[in-house]
C-alpha cells in the first residue's frame, strides 16, 4: 500500500478525494506530469469500495466511442504489466437476444474502426467455443472479443498507488471531508481524521449521510489546494454537494455470488454475459456470477441477500443456459455499489472552477481507470483533453441534452 501520512496540512497543488482505482490512477497520472497530489480517503483498504467489490471484468466491448477509446487505452496499459495486475485475457463472450442482436451487429464497424478486435458467432459456434453452454433458447447471436479479459482490481489499485507514491503522491487514511469552501484562488477542505479505523457500519453512515456520526476519537484539520478532484465513486454526489454542485448519480446495489459447480469450473474461458444480463466467470475453484435485477432501488445498501438471491436470480438463469449447473451450490457472495448516471456513462471533466471530477462509471471504473486518470490529469495540468478526448463525458451533457447512453451497461 502507498505510504500514509498521519497529519495532512498546508496547501497542495492538487487534492484528490477518493483512493480507489480511479483516484489512485489520477494521482499516478499527475505524478507523471510533475504534480505531487495529496489523496484523502475514509478507508484506504477499500472495504466498501467498488474498486474491491466488483467482478474484475475489463472490456472494450461498448457501443459509445468514448467508452471504447477509454477502455482500449486502459487495456494497452494493462497488457504491459499483465503479471503485476493479474490481467488474464481470455476474452468476453457476449450473448444477444433477438431484441438486441441487430444493434450489436450495427456497432461492429465502429468498434473495429477504433481498433477493437471482435468476432461474430452463431449460436452453434457459441456451443462449440464453450461446450458447457448447451441451452441456446433466445440466443440470436454472440460476439467474442479476445483482448477483453479479467483483472485483479486490488493489484491494479496497489500498482497505481505504488507508482504514484514513487512520483511524490501522499495518501491520508481515515479522513472524512465535511466542508468544502471555494475561494478565488484556492479550495479549502475541512476534514476530520479518525484515530482508529471505522467499522463498516460507521463508514457507510458518514459517507452516505454526509456527517461525522457517532462520537469517536479523532482530530479536525484544514487543507488547501489549487485544484480539487472528486473521485469518490458512489459517494461523489455528497462531496460535490459540499462544494455547491449537484450530480445526477445514484448509488445502486449490485450483488455477486460465488458458486460451485461439480461438473465444470469454466477455467478455460473468460467473462460470459448472457442475454438476460447474467454475467459469470471462473474464480479459482468456483464461479463468480452477478445479476442486477431491474427493480433494484437506489441507495447505499451493502446487504447481501445470500441463498435467497442465489436461488431466485442466479441458479435459474445459469441452469437454463448450462445444464451442467443443475446441482450448482451457493458458496458465498457480497454486495457492492454501482454509481449510475442517467445515460450509464461516467462523469469526467471540469465540475466548476478549481473543481474536477471523475466518478459514476456505472460499473466500468476498473476497466477505464488508467485512461480516465490520464484524461483528468491532462485537464488539470494543461487545461486540454488527452489522447482519448473524454469531453463527451463532461457534466454539461445533461443540461445540454447531449446524453451518451450506453446500452451494454449490466
Amino acid at each position: 500500500m502507498a505510504a500514509e501520512i498521519q497529519s495532512p496540512s498546508g496547501r497542495h497543488e492538487v487534492i484528490v478525494v477518493g483512493a480507489g482505482v480511479v483516484g489512485s490512477a489520477l494521482a499516478m497520472a499527475l505524478g507523471e506530469r510533475g504534480v505531487k497530489a495529496l489523496v484523502l480517503d475514509p478507508d484506504l483498504s477499500g472495504r466498501l469500495s467498488s474498486s474491491e467489490k466488483n467482478a474484475g471484468g475489463v472490456r472494450a466491448t461498448w457501443w459509445q466511442p468514448v467508452n471504447i477509446r477509454l477502455c482500449l487505452a486502459s487495456i494497452r496499459y494493462y497488457e504491459a504489466l499483465r503479471d503485476e495486475v493479474g490481467f488474464n485475457q481470455k476474452g468476453y463472450l457476449w450473448l444477444y437476444g433477438r431484441d438486441t442482436w441487430e444493434s450489436a451487429l450495427a456497432h461492429l464497424d465502429l468498434q473495429r474502426q477504433l481498433g477493437h478486435r471482435i468476432e461474430v458467432l452463431t449460436g452453434a459456434e457459441v456451443s462449440q467455443r464453450v461446450p458447457e453452454i448447451d441451452g441456446l433458447d433466445g440466443v440470436a447471436g454472440a460476439t467474442f472479443a479476445p483482448r477483453d479479459g479479467l483483472i485483479n482490481p486490488n493489484l491494479l489499485k496497489l500498482h497505481y498507488q505504488s507508482r504514484s507514491r514513487a512520483l511524490g503522491a501522499s495518501f491520508a487514511d481515515r479522513v472524512f471531508v465535511y466542508a468544502i469552501r471555494r475561494a478565488h484562488d484556492e479550495v479549502r477542505l475541512e476534514c476530520w481524521q479518525a484515530d482508529e479505523a471505522l467499522s463498516d457500519q460507521a463508514l457507510a453512515r458518514i459517507m452516505a449521510q454526509d456527517e461525522i456520526g457517532d462520537a469517536q476519537g479523532g482530530r479536525l484539520f484544514e487543507v488547501r489546494c489549487s485544484a480539487l478532484a472528486v473521485c469518490a465513486g458512489a459517494w461523489s454526489p455528497n462531496l460535490l454537494k459540499l462544494a455547491g454542485l449537484g450530480s445526477p448519480t445514484q448509488a445502486v446495489r449490485r450483488q455477486l455470488c460465488l458458486v460451485h459447480c461439480r461438473a465444470t469450473n469454466l477455467a478455460g474461458h473468460g467473462m460470459i454475459v448472457d442475454t438476460c444480463g447474467l454475467y459469470f466467470h471462473n474464480e479459482g475453484q468456483f464461479i463468480l456470477a452477478g445479476y442486477s435485477p431491474p427493480e433494484e432501488p437506489p441507495g447505499y445498501s451493502f446487504r447481501y441477500d445470500g441463498e435467497e438471491f442465489f436461488r431466485n436470480e442466479i441458479w435459474p438463469r445459469m441452469f437454463a443456459r448450462m445444464s451442467c449447473c443443475e446441482r450448482l451450490r451457493h458458496v458465498g457472495g457480497w454486495a457492492g455499489l454501482y454509481a449510475v448516471t442517467p445515460d450509464r456513462s461516467a462523469i469526467l471533466g471540469v465540475a466548476a472552477e478549481q473543481v474536477f471530477e471523475a466518478h459514476s462509471f456505472s460499473g466500468r471504473g476498473v476497466m477505464q481507470s488508467y485512461a480516465a486518470g490520464q484524461e483528468l490529469a491532462s485537464l488539470i495540468v494543461t487545461g486540454r483533453p488527452g489522447r482519448c478526448d473524454a469531453r463527451p463525458l463532461s457534466r454539461e451533457r445533461f443540461a445540454a441534452g447531449a446524453l451518451i447512453p450506453e446500452p451494454l451497461h449490466i
